[in-house]
């Protein structure tokens, strides 16, 4: 697959966040959260010799509490978010982080999005897709003035893709199978993510047998390969920024365009400013409301119910 080309990186992860951090108490309950799952039943096939400790760091910005990031991941889990007792609503979201397939930013993009699920009946699972740092890698600068030098850029990430994307497809398979054991419907799970997460999760979309395809997905700030969708492809929620230095919004309008022609459903929020990697940290700009957009998506779609399970 060929994409039309480190601050990119940088912006991946949150860099350019400023104001508040959504609360205390969400991030607390996040990273109180120890239940995981592996989704390989052995080593995963490709990477068998990647070795070496996961790093988790901290990345603290002016009037934030740290955001967190994590790299070196070569055993790919699920960290799973229950609803409360007697919320559970029978739907599940797999959520893939961003982070340009060199790191996570497991923080804004990945817990407090699971979390932020989980407190309206959705079983969340975040997905730690296996990255690792490459040396010498660039962004080329301006993507935002020059968007086509996206697809040069996309196409030096493509091996990390690919392995993301395995991943992803993986993690659908490891749900479906195990459905009851987690107590979701098999024909309610949905894939969402931020970035290169995004990019992760139109991948899982696109390269999927009909088997492991999502019934429902939101790339957020994300872009997907030059190809026609799938047959009875899934409803898309999909939100960017006019502003976004990193992915240009022009990749958000092409997924919109492309499942617009295909008769496929799809619901689109551009927003003027906000950049890139807003996640669930608020920006104090009109782009706060794409998680009440998504929300309400969500509820129009009965992935969100009044029944319980």
């Amino acid at each position: 697959m060929r994409w039309k080309n480190s601050r990119w990186v940088a912006i991946c992860l949150g860099i350019t966040v400023s104001n508040s951090f959504a609360t205390a108490r969400a991030e607390a309950d996040a990273a109180s959260t120890p239940e995981q799952v592996q989704i390989w039943p052995g080593a995963a096939p490709g990477t068998e010799d990647w070795t070496g400790p996961e790093v988790e760091s901290p990345l603290p910005l002016p009037y934030v509490q740290p955001l967190h990031t994590v790299t070196n991941i070569t055993t790919p889990t699920l960290t799973v978010f229950r609803p409360a007792p007697g919320n559970a609503n029978g739907t599940a979201v797999i959520v893939c982080p961003g982070g340009g397939f060199q790191i996570l930013a497991i923080t804004h993009e990945g817990l407090l999005v699971a979390q932020w699920l989980a407190d309206r009946g959705i079983m969340a699972f975040v997905l730690k897709y296996r990255v690792r740092p490459s040396p010498g890698f660039r962004t080329p600068p301006d993507i935002r003035h020059h968007p086509e030098r996206f697809a040069d850029f996309a196409h030096t990430m493509e091996a990390g893709r690919q392995i993301a994307v395995a991943d992803g497809i993986q993690a659908m398979r490891y749900l479906r199978a195990n459905a009851a054991k987690f107590g979701i419907a098999p024909d309610r799970i949905g894939i969402m993510g931020f970035s290169a997460g995004a990019m992760t999760t139109m991948g899982v979309v696109m390269d999927s047998e009909p088997a492991d395809r999502p019934n429902f997905a939101a790339p957020i700030y994300g872009a997907m390969e030059k190809i026609d969708p799938p047959k009875n492809g899934p409803p898309l929620f999909i939100a960017a920024t006019q502003d976004d230095p990193a992915v240009p919004v022009t990749e958000s309008v092409a997924i919109f365009l492309s499942w617009t022609a295909a008769d496929l459903g799809a619901e689109m929020h551009l927003y003027e400013r906000g950049g890139h990697g807003f996640g669930m940290v608020p920006r104090h700009q009109t782009v706060d409301n794409w998680s009440s957009a998504f929300e309400a998506w969500l509820k129009a779609h009965n992935w969100i119910t009044s029944g319980k399970t």
